[in-house]
């Protein structure tokens, strides 16, 4: 079986897509939240007195107050959101690539855009709006200290 030079392993369930699709979101989720917590600490903050001038402002008053983990504070949640968000889209991706695949394990383009569209489907409804409203809320907890 060939798909386009690699080989398709017959062992690639859906258990095992949405492990790497969680480790690849876990992954991403520790690189970028530092920039995550700044922007939602920058939107988050009051218009009238704002407390930081800006992106840097912010990030140097926070490492300041609170440490280099400061920049981590409130990160539970868009870690399990992120991993959990790429383990539904590549799940359902996955799931539904692999009704239209042929013998030899081929998919057209308009089969893999429809799968796309089914993944993405999948990320929204059931990672991406209960997980941005939950990372918001604990955000501004944190600001506020009252979290």
């Amino acid at each position: 079986n060939c798909n386009h030079g690699h080989q398709v392993d017959p062992s690639e369930g859906p258990v095992r897509t949405f492990v790497k699709g969680f480790l690849t979101g876990f992954i991403e989720a520790i690189i970028c939240y530092p920039t995550e917590f700044v922007k939602t600490q920058l939107q988050l903050q009051s218009k009238s007195n704002p407390e930081y001038t800006g992106i840097l402002d912010c990030g140097r008053k926070t490492v300041a107050k609170n440490g280099f983990m400061g920049l981590y504070s409130g990160a539970a949640p868009l870690i399990i959101g992120s991993s959990g968000k790429q383990a539904a889209r590549w799940t359902g991706y996955q799931t539904v690539a692999n009704q239209f695949k042929d013998d030899k394990g081929n998919l057209s383009i308009p089969a893999r855009m429809f799968s796309g569209a089914c993944g993405g489907v999948t990320e929204a409804v059931f990672a991406v709006t209960p997980i941005e409203t939950l990372k918001t809320r604990v955000t501004d907890d944190m600001r506020r200290g009252t979290g």
